[in-house]
């Protein structure tokens, strides 16, 4: 690694650098108002709309998207956006429930397992939690190790560039949870949308212009619906099974996303939560459909020499993957304005920063929560939970840093994390809010058939040479996976005798029942 002198001389260090050190700053500046484990878990359960907004978007766009979605941009077009349409529909079905998940007023998801069903369902979410989310962020630390290592032409190398990335994750979220997060997000948010916007607009520019991109994805296969999307796969898979199987993992990840549960739970009111999310959707979609759009430009100016091409095209589809991945840093340090390339950088590192902690974070809580409170000490004091939310984070942060050589691409890790929580959990937790009907038995059922099926066939199944002559959707891990967890959930619930109405009564309040409570409440007081 070259001396401290030469990296300090680089523009897109000093970027990084500035917005690492701000962010530690108002990690400790924020760490002095945490005062006990509901400050460090839900920030106080005071947060306005706006920083809602701001944390949800910070918080779901991550190295799924800055990676891997602008690969997908730079191989297959706009049809990438597949993968994160799952996203927008997700939000437009959570805005329905927001209000009702607020009002519950729990802590994490496997909160809502345990009223809901019982404890074991809850410890099994718990574990599904906690592997779906320091996969990702694992791969945010591989992601920080790959910009530090592209902006600097390999002075910093990619490993220490990991290394460097997850100590400053660890001790920003160490510092004060969620209460420093959801504030430095309003502004990760903000940066993400200048960042990207500006790199887009001025990359347009540089090409030709909008009409020369459309004709040169036209001319590439990248204009239409479904793309290239054959190409992602090494089996008989058609180009509609392997979006879809994108597009599922994606949309059940968003819908019983913990993160998005915990922000919820820690906003000010039930009207709040649901004015945040509708906003949310739409910069989902605005910041999404800019970073694929920003890829399948970057492989336009490569083709004109612009920037360097990422991949032959030809060879695995692994190799390809994991090169053209990289062409949003490539875009920053060698197509666009200095100024606007060390916006870009700084926006990379916040989108990775505030991912990896509020994906630390959550199965942090988990263990503090759902395992050391629920099971160890149930009357432990505040100052101790909060020491031992704290000692979770650096052992969590620790055990993600041991994964992040564990998938070829940040895509395969991505959709490996999408797909074990999505079919895990998010079954389980939709039955909660919208089916009186679901047992404890079938949300059992659907956890262990919904995670097991994605770790099976992941895992061994598909290194084992097992899906030669299968049909193509049974190749695709998605539709075995989410089919096992819903058949699961449905059959384990009817076979089981129903459940009391005391099991699923929280979790239908309406708003004339907070009306009616809050009188009698008041009422009572009075007296």
């Amino acid at each position: 690694m070259a001396d401290l002198g030469t990296l300090l001389a680089n523009p897109f260090v000093v970027a990084i650098l500035v917005y690492l050190l701000a962010l530690v700053g108002v990690g400790v500046w924020k760490a002095r108002g945490v005062q006990d484990s509901a400050d460090f878990m839900v920030a106080g359960r005071s947060l306005p709309w706006f920083v809602l907004v701001g944390t949800l978007l910070a918080t779901w766009i991550g190295n799924g998207s800055l990676f891997g979605g602008a690969g997908l941009g730079y191989r297959n077009g706009l049809a990438g956006a597949w993968s994160s349409a799952g996203a927008w529909i997700g939000i437009v079905l959570v805005w329905f429930i927001a209000t009702r998940v607020r009002r519950f007023g729990q802590v994490t998801v496997p909160d809502i397992f345990a009223a809901r069903f019982n404890d074991t369902a809850a410890v099994l979410a718990s574990i599904i939690t906690i592997i779906a989310y320091l996969t990702i962020v694992s791969y945010q630390f591989a992601g920080g190790g790959r910009v530090l290592s592209v902006v600097t032409d390999g002075t910093i190398s990619v490993e220490a560039g990991i290394v460097i990335t997850a100590v400053f994750a660890i001790t920003y979220t160490v510092l004060a949870g969620l209460v420093s997060v959801v504030y430095t997000d309003v502004v990760n948010g903000i940066l993400m949308i200048f960042g990207i916007l500006a790199a887009l607009a001025f990359l347009l520019v540089e090409v030709g212009g909008f009409n020369e991109v459309v004709a040169a994805a036209e001319a590439a296969g990248k204009w239409s619906l479904f793309g290239n999307w054959e190409n992602e796969r090494a089996t008989a898979a058609s180009g509609p099974i392997i979006a879809i199987s994108f597009f599922v993992p994606t949309m059940l990840l968003l819908m019983g996303d913990a993160n998005m549960y915990q922000r919820i739970f820690g906003a000010r009111s039930a009207g709040t939560a649901k004015k945040a999310v509708l906003i949310w959707v739409f910069g989902v979609m605005l910041l999404e459909t800019s970073i694929y759009f920003l890829g399948l430009t970057g492989s336009v100016a490569a083709g004109q020499g612009i920037i360097p091409e990422l991949f032959p095209g030809a060879g695995p589809a692994d190799t390809a993957a994991n090169l053209s991945e990289n062409v949003i840093p490539v875009i920053a340090t060698q197509a666009v304005p200095l100024f606007v390339g060390m916006l870009l950088v700084a926006t990379m590192m916040a989108i990775i920063v505030s991912t990896a902690d509020s994906f630390l974070l959550v199965p942090a809580t988990n263990l503090t929560r759902d395992v050391y409170q629920r099971f160890l000490n149930r009357s432990a004091p505040e100052r101790r939970v909060l020491w031992i939310s704290r000692g979770s984070v650096l052992l969590l942060g620790f055990v993600a840093y041991l994964l992040v050589d564990q998938f070829p691409t940040i895509l395969a890790a991505a959709y490996t994390a999408y797909l074990v929580y999505g079919a895990g959990i998010t079954p389980g937790i939709l039955a909660a809010f919208l089916w009186k009907r679901a047992t404890s038995t079938g949300a059992i059922a659907s956890i262990l058939c919904g995670g097991g099926a994605t770790l099976l066939w992941t895992f061994y199944l598909s290194r084992q040479d097992y899906f030669a002559g299968w049909h193509p959707m049974l190749q695709e891990v998605t539709y075995p996976a989410v089919t096992l967890s819903v058949l699961a959930l449905v059959v384990g619930s009817l076979v089981t005798p129903a459940p009391d109405p005391s099991k699923w009564a929280p979790f239908w309040r309406t708003s004339d029942d907070e009306t009616e409570g809050d009188r009698i409440a008041t009422a009572s007081g009075r007296s």
